[in-house]
């Protein structure tokens, strides 16, 4: 059993890897940040490999995705605490703080709601698919997505 584990850990890693990179660098700007992110996503996968079906399949790419932008978000925020904020020099540098405003409001949101949007509106999941991932009804799903856009634009008002 544990050599089964280490040869499918072993396929997530070479599948997945510039997937999860990218995904974390559009999070924080910073290819440091964006490797240490992605560390601990593949840290946390590892516990959780019980949770991961085929490899190749849509679910554990969404899985895989949701889990590098968490810890992006989880760093993000993290490091949010530390440093001030030079908003001249990120725009210099081709930053764009308002993106950072809309992951701050997203790392807000519950859990699922979060999910839900970044799958729809990131990944550009359809809400058929979406819904089939989290077993809900397509009607259902539509309006669950509504009100989590709804939640975030509140959040965005209030910054």
């Amino acid at each position: 059993m544990l050599e089964e584990q280490k040869l499918k850990a072993e396929q997530l890693y070479i599948k997945y890897w510039h997937l999860m990179c990218h995904v974390a660098m559009e999070i924080l700007q910073n290819s440091a940040d964006a490797e240490d992110a992605v560390q601990q996503a593949f840290l946390y996968l590892m516990l959780h490999m019980d949770r991961l079906g085929d490899i190749d399949s849509p679910a554990t790419r969404a899985y895989v995705t949701l889990t590098a932008k968490h810890r992006a978000i989880d760093l993000y925020r993290s490091r949010r605490r530390c440093e001030p904020a030079d908003i001249s020099g990120m725009r210099a540098a081709g930053i764009h703080p308002e993106r950072l405003g809309v992951m701050e409001a997203l790392s807000q949101l519950p859990p699922r709601d979060r999910d839900m949007l970044l799958l729809r509106f990131w990944e550009g999941y359809t809400t058929d698919e979406i819904a089939g991932m989290l077993r809900m009804k397509k009607d259902a799903m539509q309006k669950a997505i509504w009100r989590a856009k709804k939640k975030l634009s509140e959040k965005l008002a209030e910054s």
